[in-house]
């Protein structure tokens, strides 16, 4: 992720373009999940659950490329199958955090950190949500991702399951709180306003200062 295209202030909604593929995200989606499964449930839950999903050969070995949104939504339906509400919740609570974490350490460079820090935070804010908006693939594989001042919206996002009673969207809104909480005001948090997966046109998440 690198801060780029700086919008105007009171530019429309933008929205990323995108290529007709098969839906793949960055694999943090699935290594930060387990390291949140280890942190939340314990290794042998962690171990159960890849193992219902099917995903034997990812339990304990980081996948090295892009992987199919299939596999992290197989991954996401047996930690609500197996896992009580509150503890599913908090996993993918976590696993956001720590995806947002190693952003921090390995995709945003440290110039640019201590710029957005020193920027006013209205405009750092902009900066931050074009970056993520240009690299909208690693979270929304093919999926239209919608930007406005206050807002990041996903369009027929690959990876929720919120028809299925359980709001994978808690990972998407972790991963932005992190980065917002950080590089522009700690007092930012994120809201998911719409859910696609539970009625709404899209997953849309608000930029909120609490």
């Amino acid at each position: 992720m690198t801060v780029l295209d700086v919008p105007t202030p009171g530019s429309p909604a933008h929205l990323a373009p995108v290529e007709q593929t098969p839906p793949k995200v960055g694999p943090n989606a699935i290594i930060q999940t387990r390291t949140a499964l280890d942190e939340l449930a314990g290794a042998g839950a962690r171990r159960a659950i890849f193992g219902a999903a099917g995903l034997e050969s990812l339990a304990d070995t980081d996948p090295d490329a892009m992987v199919d949104a299939g596999i992290v939504n197989a991954l996401n339906r047996q930690i609500a199958a197996r896992l009580d509400a509150q503890t599913a919740d908090a996993v993918m609570k976590r696993a956001g955090e720590l995806t947002g974490d190693y952003i921090l350490a390995n995709r945003i460079p440290k110039a640019a950190q201590w710029l957005l820090k020193h920027l006013p935070s209205d405009v750092a804010q902009r900066v931050l949500l074009a970056a993520i908006a240009r690299n909208a693939w690693t979270f929304a594989g093919n999926a239209h991702v919608e930007r406005g001042p206050d807002f990041i919206a996903i369009h027929d996002n690959p990876i929720c399951l919120g028809r299925n009673g359980f709001s994978s969207c808690i990972w998407h809104a972790a991963v932005f709180r992190r980065l917002f909480q950080t590089l522009v005001d700690p007092a930012i948090t994120i809201h998911e306003t719409e859910c696609a997966g539970r009625d709404g046109r899209m997953c849309r998440f608000e930029i909120v200062r609490v």
